[in-house]
């Protein structure tokens, strides 16, 4: 009996120190002294250099499914001032009374004017942080900031999730947008010529909506987050910005389009066709001495709509791709053109002069601008595809 009591005693102070060799428990973080940051913000001023950092806060609360009295706030926005990104980490304790978590935070806001002065210093901080992850998305935005960042959005709750929602959706469904704007991507063209391009996103409506209130509105354009266009950065600076209009002609160009899509008018009315993924094989060459990029697009195409009031035959069809072809090859080309004239090199041309051998390259890669000499020819190769119920469209019924 008492050598039974020794062993199972014995076994009981084995089991308790193996447990305490277990350190994860000891440092563990309870996630309500955690203040979970689902959106940043930042602004810096161009005289004296001080920082403005907006975060969101996530409130676990108010992004369950609420019952009874009321809405609570999804997020809680902080602001913060200092000058330098140390000085706003060391500030943020000052404010909220929890320790920030950052590995999760969906999108980092610049102001416009914030990225036309360069973000040399905050990449630099990001890039040195193991909880600020690069892969989130970069944006600039032509709206006041503190607007951005004090405004309850409708449908998705959490501001951060919904823009990078957006983003996704837009790259995969759209020609307007691209996954390739993540802070890492901006990074990457940091120290080289290829620029980078980045959404740009507004405040839509004359005001913020800072109040719950806003969830009990019908009106879901007032007060949301709108994109228009995007912004184009050399290095870490932005040298000017591309229309909403532009950007599907950019991503077809530089081969990652989600969708394109384009508006024809055939025997004086409208067809539209969509082309999901075309694919591009480009090839840059020496030809006489000036460098020639050549572009092939191949689209399987879909006719989305047709309005023509003629009978749908293979004739017809015919010529609604010649047009597609000739027009996408003209505004394509066209707008190739616009971005030399503004010295935009978008196709990274001048990298991939500097990366070719041999000696017929040599004079390019030492001339200045080179890239600006080179010209596009541009083919188009379509096919049509017919979805829905019907072929032929029906007919006006006049008189």
């Amino acid at each position: 009996m008492i050598l039974e009591t020794i062993v199972r005693t014995g076994k009981l102070l084995a089991l308790a120190a193996a447990c305490c060799s277990f350190t994860g428990c000891w440092d563990m973080v309870e996630v309500n002294q955690l203040a979970i940051v689902n959106l940043v913000g930042m602004d810096r001023e161009p005289g004296n250099g001080k920082y403005t950092a907006y975060y969101q806060v996530i409130n676990p609360p108010g992004v369950a499914v609420q019952k009874g009295a009321g809405i609570k706030a999804p997020v809680y926005t902080y602001k913060i001032d200092g000058y330098s990104a140390v000085d706003l980490a060391d500030r943020t304790f000052d404010l909220i009374p929890r320790r920030p978590f950052y590995d999760h935070y969906q999108a980092l806001i610049v102001s416009e004017r914030f990225a036309k002065e360069g973000l040399r210093e905050v990449l630099n901080f990001l890039e040195k942080q193991p909880d600020r992850r690069a892969t989130i998305h970069l944006l600039v935005t032509d709206s006041p900031l503190s607007d951005m960042m004090k405004t309850y959005i409708p449908l998705e709750r959490l501001p951060g999730r919904a823009e990078r929602s957006m983003i996704e959706f837009q790259s995969k469904y759209s020609g307007w947008e691209s996954k390739r704007s993540r802070v890492k991507d901006l990074v990457e063209n940091m120290e080289g010529s290829v620029l980078t391009v980045l959404p740009i996103i507004s405040l839509a409506g004359a005001k913020p909506m800072p109040t719950t209130e806003r969830y009990e509105q019908i009106d879901a354009n007032q007060g949301n987050f709108i994109m228009k266009g995007a912004a184009v950065f050399k290095h870490d600076r932005m040298i000017g910005r591309l229309e909403p209009s532009d950007l599907p002609w950019f991503y077809l160009l530089d081969g990652r389009i989600g969708v394109f899509s384009e508006s024809l008018i055939v025997n004086g009315e409208r067809v539209d066709l969509q082309a999901p993924k075309p694919e591009v094989r480009k090839q840059l060459a020496m030809v006489s001495g000036k460098p020639v990029l050549t572009m092939d697009i191949y689209a399987e195409t879909q006719l989305f709509e047709n309005d023509q009031n003629v009978k749908l035959t293979g004739q017809n069809l015919d010529e609604i791709r010649a047009q597609f072809n000739a027009q996408v090859e003209k505004r394509a080309s066209e707008f190739y053109e616009k971005t030399k004239r503004l010295g935009w090199d978008l196709l990274g041309i001048e990298a991939q002069i500097k990366r070719k051998p041999g000696k017929e390259w040599a004079d390019a890669k030492k001339e200045e601008g080179a890239w600006k000499k080179t010209e596009l020819q541009l083919t188009v190769h379509s096919s049509i595809r017919i979805i829905g119920t019907t072929i032929d469209p029906y007919k006006e019924k006049r008189g």
